[in-house]
């Protein structure tokens, strides 16, 4: 049986990110534990997959469903998937999907029918069908499919982190914003991680959410009738985009809470630099994104964990 980077990551005692970042030279290693991954290749026997030179064939091709790329945090993730695939000539299409009742199954037929190589999926789509098996090369972020793996976020620790740093800074009325009231997952486990250390300290918490699909001026209206006081020290927002717009409404009420948000995108941390948030490892996903998405392409049968947990970083 041919020997495939899970087998790698188990023998250095390393994760498969670790394994994926020293194969592509991308992001701090440490000597030591590159040199742990590099023998444990060799004695593995495994083959790094090279990247090809250019050729006249047909282009291989990933599809990506993103649920929108006005948010940052998704035009971040796109032009990461696409370097990601980029390095093992696969050209990343993407495709927008945001309603609820679609489902895989269009896509799917896709790679059936030979037109796409894979899918990397974000939106949150029905998965109702029973047809879907495990050995398709599909691969989710932060969504959670049936016989689908899915790379994540630590959202559970990043909810935790930044309630944590609110409670540091004395805070003791706080409101949570959800971006989104359709879709509680992954922004669920972010206010279930806020919410298990607010209640341990019998914080006062009050919780609100927006419709993801609503126009941006849909949303500052809603958030002009959630915040219809001064009455909370801290808004605790479940992305940055929301932040940014609650800290725009909040500024001309000349009302000054804490704010914080969550995904850790440049730009909005260009227009709001003080903004507390957590930073999602963009690269190392799209990174091991691709590891994994080629190995099912090429190995299809191969075992795979089911969830791939990446850490987060709170940015204060």
């Amino acid at each position: 049986m041919k020997t495939t980077i899970k087998k790698v990551a188990e023998l250095a005692n390393v994760s498969i990110a670790t394994v994926s970042r020293v194969i592509n030279n991308n992001g701090y290693i440490s000597t030591k534990t590159r040199k742990n991954v590099l023998d444990a290749i060799r004695k593995s026997g495994y083959q790094v997959p090279v990247k090809k030179k250019q050729t006249t064939a047909t282009n291989r091709i990933i599809k990506a469903i993103l649920p929108n790329i006005y948010n940052p945090f998704y035009a971040d993730f796109l032009n990461n998937l696409v370097e990601s695939f980029n390095y093992y000539n696969y050209d990343v299409l993407f495709t927008i999907a945001n309603n609820p009742q679609d489902s895989l199954e269009s896509f799917v037929n896709d790679i059936r029918s030979r037109k796409i190589d894979g899918i990397v999926v974000c939106s949150h789509l029905q998965n109702s069908y029973h047809s879907l098996s495990q050995d398709l090369p599909i691969i989710s972020f932060d969504r959670n499919f049936k016989n689908i793996i899915e790379i994540r976020s630590d959202n559970l620790d990043g909810g935790k982190k930044i309630a944590e740093k609110v409670l540091s800074m004395g805070k003791k009325n706080v409101l949570i914003i959800s971006g989104d009231k359709s879709d509680l997952y992954p922004i669920n486990d972010r206010i279930k991680g806020m919410l298990s250390v607010f209640n341990l300290y019998k914080i006062n918490v009050n919780t609100s959410y927006l419709d993801f699909n609503s126009s941006i001026m849909a949303k500052k209206i809603a958030i002009a009738q959630i915040i219809n006081s001064k009455a909370y020290d801290s808004i605790c927002c479940t992305d940055d985009n929301t932040a940014l717009l609650v800290k725009q409404f909040t500024s001309k009420q000349e009302y000054y809470p804490l704010i914080t948000g969550f995904d850790g995108t440049a730009l909005v941390q260009n227009l709001f630099p003080e903004l507390i948030t957590i930073k999602q490892s963009t690269k190392d996903m799209t990174n091991l994104i691709a590891e994994i998405l080629i190995q099912k392409i090429h190995h299809p049968t191969e075992s795979f964990k089911k969830i791939y947990t990446l850490p987060v970083n709170l940015i204060s």
